[in-house]
């Protein structure tokens, strides 16, 4: 029984896993061009990402180091330091969206 399970059933999942993650992939990408408007929001929200991103790869110095024997490039360190500089970008703007918010509902 684990034989067949082994044989047939690990390669069935993977084959289950890849159509699920193909499907997850494809069909937002149709609703999205079957409505332009929301397209046009996810396009706007995406290249605020991406401007955002591109910011702080400029505010990022990149100055290598080495701990020991690892060693990190200038060019890896620049990219590690602006993912930590969105992070950082990202997350005040998450608490400030969430203040805005929960003060906000005071007012109205």
């Amino acid at each position: 029984m684990s034989d067949f399970i082994v044989s047939y059933g690990i390669p069935l999942a993977y084959l289950a896993l890849f159509i699920a993650a193909v499907s997850a992939l494809i069909f937002p990408f149709i609703q999205m061009f079957q409505d332009l408007k929301k397209a046009k929001i996810a396009f706007f929200g995406v290249g605020a990402l991406i401007v955002l991103f591109v910011i702080c790869y400029l505010l990022a110095t990149g100055e290598p180091f080495t701990i020991g024997e690892i060693n990190v490039s200038a060019g890896n360190m620049r990219f590690i330091e602006a993912s930590i500089y969105l992070f950082y970008f990202l997350l005040a703007g998450s608490v400030l969206a969430i203040l805005y918010s929960t003060i906000s509902r005071y007012f109205k």
